[in-house]
């Protein structure tokens, strides 16, 4: 990936560029079959059809607190599975941008060429951006490694790493509401038996970083999950199969496949979610992230009460404040 040039001296060599190592031109992702293989155009002509045909089956199913699959526990993406590696850059550069329009085209090379040439990465992780809904896909942000929680009426994943992601599907809703966009989009869906299908719409424009490309507030998706069986019948984990649709961002559109193993279930003791407050001290310096130190006057001490550092510094200079230590005439009448 483009965007580890930096991070480590084999990729680079002692003598950059001449040392610089290459990529292997006989190892790539076949284009053809990133793209969806559905005849559809939108996510809405996509969802309805799937709906209407679930409804002449007489559905969509409707579960109970008692009859709802039981998928509850905890889940971590299947790395070996191949579908989804586009997403978080295991293809060659080329063949990402072939799937581009040519302004978000231009947009990767952007953030391709500063990346990998200038080092100047601008990675949400490190400046405490936003993640952002298309970072739920990708392999750096730990997304798909998610605690899920299952109910009649909506189903939630949670996962952390550099910060937070939660996604909720809102089961047999028929519309989405939300005004404004939404970092993580809005989420509708029904059951088709044990099949969850849903669309995602809403969505905040944003950027998947790490040499990748920008989505724009177009995007919605259609999701298709379904469990997976190991050869006793026993739950293993679910197929995640997504397909994306952007006319700003693609040429057509895409789809990404996973498989989720599920690790635990709720009567392990042990895992648990971890609520992650991204904290960060670096910041761009003459265009490249740089690492603040205690010294410097934009550096925060998170866990130093920086509430009181800041009006120490700007409203209390000269003030006359009680010592920090009580005088020896005051703690010698407690001793007495």
């Amino acid at each position: 990936m483009l965007s580890q040039f930096w991070d480590s001296e084999h990729r680079l060599g002692k003598n950059s560029p001449a040392t610089a190592t290459w990529g292997d031109c006989d190892k790539d992702l076949d284009r053809q079959s990133i793209f969806s293989p559905y005849p559809y155009k939108t996510a809405r002509e996509h969802y309805e059809a799937l709906l209407a045909d679930v409804k002449r089956r007489g559905g969509p199913t409707v579960y109970t607190k008692a009859t709802l699959p039981d998928w509850d526990g905890y889940y971590r993406r299947d790395n070996t599975h191949t579908g989804a590696w586009w997403v978080w850059g295991v293809a060659q550069p080329s063949t990402l941008v072939s799937l581009l329009t040519p302004e978000y085209q231009q947009r990767a090379v952007q953030q391709m060429c500063h990346e990998a040439v200038n080092n100047s990465p601008q990675w949400n992780g490190s400046f405490c951006y936003p993640e952002g809904f298309i970072r739920w896909w990708g392999g750096p942000s730990g997304a798909t490694n998610f605690q899920l929680a299952m109910t009649p009426w909506m189903i939630q994943f949670l996962s952390s790493s550099a910060d937070n992601f939660v996604r909720q599907v809102m089961v047999d809703k028929t519309t989405h509401v939300q005004k404004v966009p939404q970092w993580y989009g809005e989420t509708i869906g029904f059951w088709d038996g044990t099949t969850l299908i849903s669309w995602t719409a809403n969505v905040q424009a944003w950027t998947l970083t790490h040499s990748m490309f920008e989505i724009s507030g177009k995007i919605e998706t259609i999701e298709i999950v379904t469990p997976a069986y190991d050869a006793s019948g026993a739950f293993t984990g679910i197929n995640y199969e997504t397909v994306f649709y952007d006319p700003d961002v693609f040429v057509a559109p895409v789809r990404a496949t996973m498989f989720i193993r599920r690790v635990a279930t709720p009567a392990d003791p042990n895992p648990r979610f971890s609520f992650v407050e991204c904290l960060s001290n670096i910041r761009n310096v003459n265009g490249r992230p740089t690492q603040l130190t205690p010294g410097h006057p934009d550096f925060m001490d998170y866990y130093g009460r920086p509430w009181a550092k800041n009006w120490e510094r700007f409203f209390e200079a000269g003030w006359d404040k009680p010592q920090e230590e009580l005088p020896a005439a005051i703690t010698d009448i407690f001793g007495k």
